[in-house]
């Protein structure tokens, strides 16, 4: 920096002016000086003033205060003489600071003197007078006393020529002060004038001096400045600026830049312009041809070519060129190694030629004359280290650094464009060749889809119309084989109990096929149900026990304490336990069979079933989770069976959201293990397969096969519809209902039942699904719709598997055929109603009474209210309730002895009593209440969520 003409030349003028600053600052200085120094003396005089009034103070009041001591003894007076003896000497010493010459300081000394001398000689007597007169009272010889010392002062005049010194001392500075200010005033007025012309002149000079200097400064930058714009508007052009300092080397340097600038502009410009043109261009022709016209522009080549290479023929293609000539001298074609686009392929690597001669065949047409290139240059074009072409240039002139690196930073992109237009029309060939087989494979889907809907449809006629016999077949033979059949030969039992395995065993193996067909197709629906682990355990152990104990194999289970209560699909989980048992039941020679329940950290419950069969080879393990594929699959196999069971079990498991596993040694046993969550995972929503529907004419012909009762006789107490349009389903209906004392009237067709239940209101409808015309769906919302039927229980009853659907839309429970006569008669017996049966509400509080029987209502029960015990025991005397809620005080007769008049009549005694009051009962008030009522509800904790509960519990009680 040192050595910079500029610096120094700023240097100098900053000298200059910093030497004119400080004389001004220097004179400036001495005036304040002088300015400050007639200020203090003023000061002093001030100062002096004060102090000189503070001993004056002290003359005149401490003698006063001596006296008035003498004479009074007042405290106060001796305070004020005790205070002016102790700080005289300070103020006479502030006094001294604040004079300076010899005259004054001795004048305070002589003023000291003689104060002191008074005190000594004249005021401490007057104090020791009035110490006297304080203490020992008046002094006799006062007036005397006083008078001598009266004397004493008037000789020596101790006070008074200490204040006339004090006088004479404060006239003196009083006279001085305002000469010292008005001197001080003087040259402070002086002083602002003097400032003013100092920055005048100052300004004055700093103004010429920053003109000169800010001249040799902006001029350059403005040259810089236009230089600068030039570059933004995108004009590359030298400045002209004639210095030897700094900015004439930043003249310098900026052109370099600028020319530097320009360089990259336009190599920027050329590869912008080649990506937008190569980006826009459609098909590869445009891309060749494009590119070739811009390298060309913005090398200012004035011909080119560019060739791409056929690799089955290993040789260069010309596919575009620029101001080429016509004349056929240019192959169209050139072998790798074969002239300058040949060497270039071959040798992998840029090629330039000068001093073509004038029989090149690259010569310029230009209209007029022909011209030889004096340069070509000839650049491989890779992509990923591979030679996809050669570009060849030809100009008048040798390219510069510049057109190098044109060419070089677009060839790359070059070669990506022509790959990408490449692969562009390969895929768009092979587009067309994949729309022309997605045609071929939409219409083999199509005629897959047909026959995927054929082979459904089949196995759902199918199905229906095999187990429709067999229904008829099991319910028959389960009929003949049952107590109300007729007596049977030992020949004729052994044949029918084989007819009814043999049945149940082909209903197993349609079944199988189906649940199969609805896994395959998504459609199976799961009902969600909650059961304890150990009842779901005991339930699977008993079906499979005739066939352990047959074999006389143990079986234990071994139960995890604790386990939580399962929400699932329960009836999915029994059949898959029930396989497993099954299955190891018929593998297992001797030894036995242990099902082992547990729970895992992660909260899934496993079902472990573990037998000492014969095992499972590790390499069939697979195999036996296969549909239709068995172990042994030869036609000499021991073991039946069609190889569906343990696949429709694991698919099972995994739709409750766990999985099937095994463990097993060859011929040492194995482990099936059941893993599902306790609670079932959010399912889907699954659409229920539509019933396929029989052709009317097979219906029709078989309700004609068999007459079928369709009035309801009169006087029967449970009458029961049975909807179905299969005679031979309500016949077994029948014959398992009729012995057990009911009423059976059959409907073979929707519209008919609809009728029959409107008329004759029964007490209880089983509904089959799948029936011409009019399906059981539509059947049951009819039902339910209308206010004189829906009140009557419907049990579903058909081959259709869809219990949550039947719940949703009314049914009160579910049989699946064929049909289980225990659980028919389970069924009939919870739900039937006659019209009865009702509730008698005994309580003399009519609001109560009244409160209790909307709630019931609300239930769907009939209420009937007496208000007195008497009113009562008329209602049982017409009929008989389903209940009787008793209150226990009533006027007249009480709830005891209508309770003691219950149980003497054998029609009454039977009817479940439950006993509402708030009375207090006494020890034996109770024990005779246990013997007669069902219930007991305090009306003073009265709940209605109780109330309701238990009357459901109760009734359900009664009709089980």
């Amino acid at each position: 920096m040192l050595r910079s003409k500029l610096y120094w030349r700023v240097l100098a003028n900053f000298g200059l002016l910093l030497v004119i600053l400080t004389a001004m600052t220097a004179l400036t200085l001495y005036m304040l000086t002088d300015i400050q120094k007639n200020f203090n003396l003023a000061s002093a005089d001030v100062e002096a003033l004060q102090s000189l009034e503070r001993v004056r103070h002290f003359v005149n009041d401490v003698p006063t205060a001596a006296n008035e001591y003498a004479f009074t003894a007042s405290p106060a007076a001796k305070m004020v003489y005790e205070t002016g003896w102790k700080e005289f000497d300070e103020a006479l010493d502030g006094l001294r600071k604040s004079v300076s010459d010899s005259i004054s300081i001795s004048d305070t000394k002589r003023v000291r003197d003689l104060y002191f001398a008074w005190m000594q000689n004249v005021g401490d007597r007057l104090v020791q007078l009035g110490d006297e007169h304080r203490t020992k009272g008046p002094v006799k010889d006062l007036a005397v006393r006083l008078q001598a010392l009266m004397q004493v002062e008037a000789q020596i005049q101790y006070i008074p020529r200490a204040r006339q010194i004090v006088r004479d001392l404060y006239q003196k500075r009083l006279a001085t002060q305002p000469i010292s200010i008005q001197r001080a005033t003087g040259l402070s007025s002086n002083l602002g004038d003097f400032i003013v012309l100092v920055n005048v002149l100052l300004a004055v000079f700093s103004v010429a001096l920053g003109f000169v200097l800010t001249r040799s400064i902006i001029r350059p930058v403005r040259v810089l400045r236009d230089g600068t714009q030039s570059i933004m508007a995108g004009k590359f052009e030298a400045i002209t600026l004639h210095r030897s300092d700094e900015l004439g080397d930043l003249a310098t340097d900026f052109n370099q830049m600028s020319a530097m600038l320009g360089n990259n502009y336009t190599r920027l410009n050329a590869y912008s312009e080649l990506v937008t043109t190569l980006n826009s261009a459609g098909t590869i022709e445009e891309v060749e041809e494009k590119s070739l016209q811009l390298l060309c522009k913005h090398t200012r080549s004035s011909v080119g070519a560019l060739y791409v290479l056929n690799r089955e023929l290993n040789r260069l293609e010309l596919v575009s060129g620029y101001a080429l000539k016509q004349n056929g001298r240019v192959g169209k074609a050139l072998a790798v190694g074969e002239g300058i686009p040949g060497q270039c392929a071959a040798e992998v690597k840029t090629l330039e030629v000068e001093d073509l001669s004038s029989d090149s065949a690259f010569n310029i047409d230009t209209g007029l004359v022909e011209l030889a290139p004096s340069y070509v240059i000839a650049v491989p074009v890779l992509f990923q280290e591979e030679i996809l072409g050669v570009l060849v240039l030809g100009a008048t002139r040798k390219f510069g650094e510049l057109e190098k690196e044109i060419v070089n930073n677009s060839v790359p992109q070059l070669s990506v464009a022509i790959t990408n237009a490449m692969n562009y029309d390969a895929t768009r060939r092979l587009s067309v060749e994949i729309a022309k087989r997605n045609e071929e494979l939409s219409a083999k889907n199509a005629e897959i889809e047909k026959a995927y809907k054929v082979k459904s449809d089949f196995l759902s006629s199918m199905s229906h119309e095999l187990r429709t016999p067999l229904n008829s077949i099991i319910g028959f033979s389960s009929v003949l084989l049952g107590p109300s059949g007729d007596p049977l030969t030992p020949d004729q039992q052994m044949a029918l109990q084989k007819i009814l395995k043999n049945g149940k065993h082909l209903l197993q193996l349609i079944n199988d096929i189906l649940d199969l067909s609805k896994l395959e197709s998504g459609r199976m629906i799961l009902s969600v149900e909650s059961e304890d682990v150990t009842s779901i355990v005991s339930n699977c152990l008993l079906i499979v026990e005739p066939l352990v104990q047959q074999k006389k194999l143990s079986l234990t289970q071994e139960i995890q304490p604790g386990l939580p209560t399962l929400t699932s699909d329960i009836v999915k989980v029994r059949q898959i336990l029930v396989n497993l048992l099954s299955n190891a039941a018929k593998f297992t020679e001797k030894g036995g069979i242990t099902v082992k329940v547990s729970q895992q950290s992660n909260g899934m419950v496993n079902f472990a079933v573990k037998d000492s069969g014969i095992g499972i080879e590790k390499k069939n393990f697979n195999d036996v989770f296969e549909e239709f594929k068995q172990v042994d699959s030869s036609s000499t196999r021991k073991y039946e069976g069609t190889g569906l069971g343990l696949p429709i079990a694991r698919r099972l498991a995994r739709m409750l959201g766990g999985d099937l596993t095994l463990e097993s040694e060859y011929g040492h046993g194995s482990i099936f293990t059941l893993t599902i969550p306790p609670t079932l995972p959010q399912q889907p929503p699954v659409v229920p397969p539509k019933p396929i529907e029989q052709p009317v004419a097979v219906r029709e012909a078989r309700a004609l096969e068999k007459p079928i009762q369709t009035q309801i006789a009169p006087g029967e107490q449970v009458q029961i519809l049975c909807i179905d349009d299969d005679p031979d389903v309500i016949e077994i209906l029948r014959k398992y209902l009729v012995p057990e004392g009911y009423s059976v009237t059959g409907a073979l067709s929707g519209d008919e039942g609809l009728e029959v239940a409107a008329k004759h209101k029964p007490s209880l409808i089983t509904l089959d699904i799948m029936m011409p015309k009019k399906d059981g769906w539509q059947v049951l919302r009819e039902l339910k719709q209308n206010p004189e039927t829906r009140d009557i229980p419907v049990i579903i009853h058909s081959i259709v598997d869809n219990k949550p659907l039947a719940m949703s839309l009314g049914a009160v429970d579910f049989m699946t055929k064929p049909t289980d006569p225990k659980r028919l008669l389970a069924l009939v017996k919870k739900y039937y109603h006659t019209g009865d049966k009702f509730i008698l509400l005994v309580d003399d509080n009519l609001d109560f009474a009244l409160a209790c029987k909307d709630l019931l209502k609300r239930d769907g029960f009939e209420v009937r209210i007496a208000s007195t015990g008497a009113e009562a025991l008329k209602t049982l005397g017409e009929s008989n309730p389903s209940l009787i809620l008793l209150d226990l005080i009533m006027p007249g007769m009480d709830g005891f002895q209508v309770i003691h008049e219950l149980e003497r009549n054998d029609r009454w005694k039977s009817i479940p009593v439950v006993v509402m009051s708030g009375k207090e009962l006494s020890e034996s008030e109770q024990k005779e209440l246990e013997t007669h009522v069902t219930d007991f509800l305090v009306k003073d904790s009265f709940s209605t969520a109780a109330f309701s509960k238990t009357i459901k519990r109760i009734l359900s009680v009664a009709q089980s």
